[in-house]
């Protein structure tokens, strides 16, 4: 391969500069459409927002309009009793709206006080009193004063079955509420109050609309209140009131997702304290996406809880989020809004959350960076290639000696290298298949009709593995199986496999032979031998236990990268059975291999055994070599069948 040749840095100036440029453009393009993504990201925001906003203001001004609609009602009817008042009220209340109940607060002067009770009693409840509260679900009757306003009807009553007779002026802030109700004389909005529903307080704010007579008005008072004048107010009837709840108001507006951190604070003017005290106003409803969390200090640890003042801070922190939400004096990075509710000021604070950040991602500003770093690259990458090729040119010339010589040596390796590839094939194929597969791909297979297969397994060696270390267990083994693979080449076999501590070797394949069944012997006499010697030598007490069974067979080659030469047929299977239910020690050989050896060795008949997969069969232990007709066994002892 030719050396990579020396430019001159003048070559890269023309490309340097275009790449200069084309970065410096992409950058400022950039910029340009970061700021134009924010500035549109920040304009749908507030877009976003002000619909949002506009929704809970018409939910509110939708929901106090059901009461303006019942104090229609009442100056339009001339009597209204508890039946009308229900029926008129049914429809309003089941519309979905934050106006949870509606009452009627009859005025009623001490001295008609008993008259109104037996009224209401006749008309409802027979033991209808005006009373006053003492203990939260507890109620008795109301002491005497010179007038009063108590529930006359509720709905629903339901969940409110106490409510009845209950003088509203015994509580100062709902009495406040009256009274700022009957000097305005129109509907008003309280501050934050609670309602008590059964055994649990609500949270919420009263909506009061006054109902006047058509007549002059007589004298009049909420308590020691001084009395307005008549031109102020007219002769008052009563009150119709509405418990309003806010806390499902962001889902009535459509407001819940997991875009927006959401809360409203009552930030009218003489609620709560000044704001030069540094005292938060009251905090009418939340909406988080988390937890919360409150903390007087810095120093003091958090406390689980909601908080009911503003305003909120959402933590910076996210691995904070065990309880999400600080009290904070300012309001940093959070948006404002103003809903106007009858004369009220409520401050909507909202805080993007991080989905809808992760939702706004500035995708145009990156496709403008990675567009113009593209169009940079395509005649930079021109240039530096055109600057390459021509320094290639001029270097190949020079490199073409070279290649030469690495040519020649290259020669040389693969003639090395073919040659120990030739002998690994050899140590892995017979030499007669070795040669047919170079000269052939396609599947070697034969057929033989006579073969003679050897199996032989240590005894002993699995136990043996247990006490020495791999590295001794393999050399050991490797030098058995080299004896055996000499033996194997002295009587001309061909060793098939091993498979951990068992060897099998065959006679008669690749190249046919008529003595393949005395070569076998042979070779098992002197395995038995060889293991005798190894036993002497390393101090073991190694014992071979072999199988030997003839017949026809199929031999090939398996495989495409790992080749290997593999016999299959009955013979096989009948050889391995015939060493597997053999005797340590001795070479167990079938009646078919006895009937073809019994004129030249000595054996033993061992008689029926029961084999796997054939039941019964006849066989032999092969014993030694006859001389002259004279036998010489290798085994002095006979065999005896162990219990």
């Amino acid at each position: 391969m030719p050396k990579k040749p020396k430019i001159p840095w003048s070559r890269y100036l023309p490309a340097t500069i275009i790449f200069g440029m084309g970065v410096g453009l992409s950058v400022v393009g950039f910029s340009v459409v970061w700021e134009w993504e924010n500035r549109r990201r920040d304009y749908e925001l507030n877009r976003s927002i002000d619909g949002l906003t506009g929704r809970l203001q018409q939910q509110l001004d939708a929901d106090l309009e059901v009461i303006r609609t019942i104090t229609d009602f009442f100056h339009a009817s001339a009597t209204v009793d508890l039946e009308s008042f229900e029926q008129f009220v049914q429809r309003p209340l089941s519309n979905p709206s934050t106006v949870s109940l509606v009452a009627w607060i009859e005025r009623v002067e001490d001295a008609d006080r008993e008259d109104y009770e037996e009224r209401m009693a006749i008309e409802g409840d027979r033991n209808f009193k005006i009373t006053q509260s003492i203990t939260p679900g507890g109620f008795i009757e109301r002491d005497r004063l010179a007038e009063y306003f108590p529930i006359s009807y509720i709905a629903p009553l339901q969940e409110n079955p106490n409510a009845s007779g209950f003088d509203l002026a015994v509580n100062p802030a709902y009495q406040a509420a009256l009274k700022r109700a009957a000097q305005m004389g129109k509907l008003v909005v309280s501050e934050r109050l609670e309602w008590q529903v059964g055994s649990r307080w609500r949270q919420g704010f009263l909506a009061v609309h006054p109902v006047y007579e058509t007549a002059v008005p007589t004298g009049f008072s909420l308590e020691n209140d001084p009395q307005p004048s008549e031109e102020a107010v007219k002769p008052l009837l009563g009150f119709v009131v509405g418990w309003v709840e806010v806390d499902n108001l962001f889902q009535l507006a459509g407001a819940r997702n997991n875009q927006f951190n959401l809360y409203l604070c009552d930030e009218t003017p003489g609620t709560g304290t000044p704001p030069d005290s540094r005292q938060p106003y009251p905090l009418l409803t939340l909406l988080e996406s988390t937890e919360l969390v409150t903390s007087n200090s810095a120093t003091e640890p958090f406390v689980l809880d909601v908080p009911s003042e503003c305003p909120l801070k959402p933590l910076e922190n996210q691995l904070q989020r065990g309880g999400a939400v600080i009290i904070a004096n300012r309001n940093e990075g959070g948006i404002r809004r103003e809903i106007k509710v009858n004369g009220r000021i409520w401050g909507f604070y909202i805080w993007p959350t991080d989905e809808y950040h992760a939702s706004r991602r500035h995708w145009r500003s990156w496709a403008v960076l990675i567009i113009g770093f593209l169009w940079t690259h395509i005649p930079v990458t021109y240039l530096l290639t055109s600057v390459s090729r021509t320094a290639e040119i001029e270097a190949l010339a020079l490199a073409r000696e070279e290649q030469a010589a690495q040519l020649q040596q290259a020669f040389k390796q693969l003639e090395v290298e073919q040659a120990k590839s030739e002998r690994l094939l050899l140590n892995v194929l017979p030499k007669a298949i070795a040669e047919r597969l170079k000269e052939d791909t396609q599947t070697i297979a034969e057929s033989f009709p006579e073969v003679t297969v050897l199996f032989a397994d240590i005894v002993g060696f699995t136990k043996l593995a247990a006490r020495i270390s791999p590295t001794e267990l393999v050399q050991l083994l490797n030098e058995i199986f080299t004896i055996f693979d000499r033996l194997a080449e002295k009587h001309g076999l061909e060793k098939i496999k091993t498979i951990g501590d068992a060897y099998m070797v065959v006679g008669g394949l690749p190249v046919q032979r008529h003595n393949h069944a005395s070569a076998i012997a042979e070779m098992a006499l002197d395995m038995q031998t060889e293991i005798l010697h190894f036993n002497r030598k390393c101090h073991e007490s190694f014992a071979i236990r072999i199988g030997i069974h003839s017949g026809p067979a199929i031999a090939g080659v398996i495989g495409t990268h790992k080749f290997i030469y593999d016999l299959w047929g009955d013979t096989v299977n009948i050889a391995s059975r015939m060493e597997s239910h053999g005797v340590p020690g001795r070479i167990q050989v079938s009646s078919t291999t006895y009937s073809l050896l019994q004129s030249s060795y000595c054996f033993e008949c061992r008689g029926p055994i029961p084999i796997k997969g054939k039941g019964e069969m006849l066989v032999y232990l092969l014993t030694g070599k006859k001389q002259d007709g004279i036998c010489t066994p290798l085994f002095d002892l006979p065999f005896k069948e162990e219990v």
